[in-house]
This record gives structure tokens, sequence and C-alpha cells, in this order.
């Protein structure tokens, strides 16, 4: 019998503030009709001290312990948000976290697939070596897109993740459909610059999932209505979702009636959607971020039941699988209080967002390169100093240097 693996411990880091998503939207002439439609809530912002190696860095801080530095064998960084083209984002957030010498690391770039690419990795060292644990973290950060449409949308935030041999929250099942195709859909061909053909990837996203979910069925004959207590989408914006989920409901029946599919998208995976609409797209880690929303908001989920998981990658992978939901996943994930971390967070206005935005950029451009704590007064204070956050302290010759507050 294949022994079981999967995630054993989850929490996630959406930094310290926020922007009302709809009024972004709506002062870049959004109707209120699509405001609506897109069921925009807030997108996550991180001051310019903070980065996608300082994302990552906190959102792990809790699943290590430096008084035990051999925890983990692995480390696997998920991103596409990279600072360097040579010298992997893992390397800092080694460092930071204090591993042992002995844990191996990397990153993983696949867009929004690769968190899934990572924890697939993790996996297989995990079965080779069922008595250690591996720690995949995926961290990701909307780069500037001031008036694009997909601009209230994008987020940040990083998801931190144990994997281990019988798993509490997760186990993954070995059954798996997959889809490849190149398409190109959305970049990041400079360090500043992301470039997102919408109706390309929107389309993409969906014709993969056909592919993906016809081969899953290939291996265990499933039915969404009766093979799921819950389905978890990679989630870059919520009609998406809706559209995706009726697609994989209607394919094998063509009968049902709308009412039936609304119904199961409430039931099957609503619970689900309420932190990504609260970062806005984590890319690597949305899907992730959607995993943590249902195992704290849906609570008609049962030890033992099975969990569908849609994970897409611009350029393009997808993947349909399926997980067992752990008996002591609500306490594990709990712990972690990912909605009173998130309902702290300072919203700001969009003059303070769009000067953060652009300091931030230069620090992902500029040899040398100090942050701007003044842009929002006592943030420093109230939110880092005392917490054991890690900040950006400066960038000099390219070279990053952080600090814990």
């Amino acid at each position: 019998m294949q022994l079981a693996v999967g995630i054993d411990d989850l929490t996630l880091y959406g930094s310290t503030l926020a922007v009302d998503a709809a009024v972004l939207a709506s002062a870049r002439g959004t109707s209120d009709r699509e405001i609506r439609r897109l069921q925009l809530v807030r997108r996550s912002l991180p001051p310019s001290f903070e980065d996608p190696v300082t994302l990552a860095v906190n959102a792990a801080r809790p699943l290590t312990d430096p008084d035990d530095p051999d925890r983990y064998g692995l480390l696997v960084v998920a991103t596409e948000s990279g600072v360097d083209y040579a010298k992997p984002l893992s390397s800092y957030v080694h460092k930071y976290l204090q591993l042992s010498h002995r844990c191996r690391h990397l990153e993983v770039k696949h867009a929004c697939y690769a968190g899934t690419a990572a924890l697939r990795l993790a996996s297989a060292w995990v079965q080779c070596n069922p008595t250690r644990r591996a720690l995949v973290i995926t961290t990701d950060m909307a780069r500037r897109l001031f008036y694009d449409p997909g601009e209230p949308a994008e987020g940040a935030g990083a998801v931190a993740m144990v994997v281990a041999a019988e798993p509490r929250v997760l186990a993954f099942e070995p059954a798996s459909g997959v889809a490849a195709r190149e398409v190109y859909d959305v970049m990041r061909p400079t360090p500043s610059l992301e470039t997102i053909h919408s109706g390309l990837s929107l389309g993409a996203y969906l014709d993969l999932l056909e592919l993906a979910w016809d081969g899953y069925r290939e291996d265990v004959g499933a039915d969404v209505l009766d093979t799921f207590s819950h389905v978890i989408y990679h989630t870059p914006i919520t009609p998406l979702v809706q559209q995706a989920h009726g697609l994989v409901v209607e394919a094998h029946r063509p009968d049902v009636e709308p009412s039936a599919v609304a119904e199961s998208f409430e039931r099957m995976v609503r619970p689900s959607l309420k932190y990504c609409q609260e970062l806005g797209n984590t890319y690597s880690g949305s899907l992730w971020a959607a995993l943590a929303a249902l195992v704290d908001h849906a609570p008609s989920v049962a030890a033992g039941e099975r969990i569908g998981l849609y994970s897409y990658g611009s350029g393009s992978c997808a993947e349909f699988f399926s997980g067992r939901f752990g008996a002591a996943a609500r306490e594990t994930v709990g712990r972690h209080q990912i909605g009173r971390h998130l309902a702290s967070r300072r919203q700001v206005d969009l003059a303070v967002y769009e000067r953060i935005v652009l300091d931030t950029e230069r620090s992902l451009t500029e040899a040398h390169f100090k942050p701007d704590t003044s842009l929002v007064p006592g943030l420093l204070d109230v939110a880092y100093t005392g917490r054991a956050r890690l900040v950006l302290e400066d960038v000099r010759d390219y070279y990053r240097t952080y600090g814990w507050m």
C-alpha cells in the first residue's frame, strides 16, 4: 500500500496593508455592474520594505524552530516573482529561517502552477524519505499594473506548507490528470513588467481544465457531484471559478439544471474563496490559499472526505487531482488564525497604494535601494517591531539585506 503523503500543516501571510479592490476598480473606470460581477473585496499590498523573500519567510516562520534546524530536509520555494535570474530566492529564505546546511533548497517557476509543482516534487522526496519533512512556500507579488483591466484583482501573499507522511491536513491521492500546452498568455519578461492577455489566459484555463479533468476521470471514473465533498480551483477571479465549476459539472451531466450547478457551487466551492477575495490573486499560492479557506470556512467537510483540486499555470500547464481531508485539519490550520491576520491589515488609499507600488518597483530594478518607510507613517512600529517579522533593509550592488524587527 502506498504511503500517505501530503500537507501536514498550512498557513499564509498577506503582509500588512490592503487596498479596497472595488474602490480601485471604480477609480480605473470599471462599471458598478462589472465590479459586482467580479465580486471584488480587497487585495493585499506589501509595503516597499517587504518583497517575495520577506513574504515567504514571514509565512513560514510559525512552521520553523531555530532550536530545531534539522526539522526539514528539503525547502522548495515556488514563485514567478523571483528577485534574480540565477540566485534562487530560496537561498535567502533558507538563511533567514535558519535551516540546516544539510537542507537542500531550490526555487521553482511555472507561473501559478509552481506551487503545485513544488508540492509534487516535495511529496516524491518524502515518499523516498518517509521519516523526513519538506517545507514548501509559495510567494508572489503583482507588478505595476496601473490601469490594466486586471489590476484590481491582482494581489500578493505567501503560503507555507509542511509536506510529510501521514499528514494532518490533506493526504494526496495517486489519481491525477495533467494537461500542457504552450500559450503566451501571461508573462514577466523583465523584473518590473507583467503583461496579461486576459482572454487568451481565461480560455487556456478552461481548455486545460477540460483536458485535465478528462485525464483524472480516465484514472478513477469520477463525477464531480458524487465523487467530491468540495472542489477548490486556482482562483484569479471568482467568475472564472464559477465558470470552471459549471464546466466540470456539466461535462458528463448535460441535462443538469442551472440551479443545481449554482447550488453545488455555493456548497462545494464558495467556502474556499474567502481568502483569495481578501488577498487578490496570489499566483503560485492561489490554490493553496483556497485550501486554507476551505479548512477554515467549510464546517460540513468531514475527515476522510475527498477534495478535488484544479491547478493552472500560464504558459501553460494544469492538473486536476484529489486528496483526503485530514481529521486534524481544522485544529492544525485554525491555530494560525489566518482570518484574524488578514483583518489586521491597514487599508490605504489609492494615492498611497501607487507610491508604494512605484517604490517597490525600484527595489526590483535598481542596483542600490533603500525602502521609503515613511509612506505609511507608523506602520513599521505598529505592525513589525516586536512581532518577529522580516523586512528588507536595503539593496547594495543588487545584493539584498534583511533584518528582523
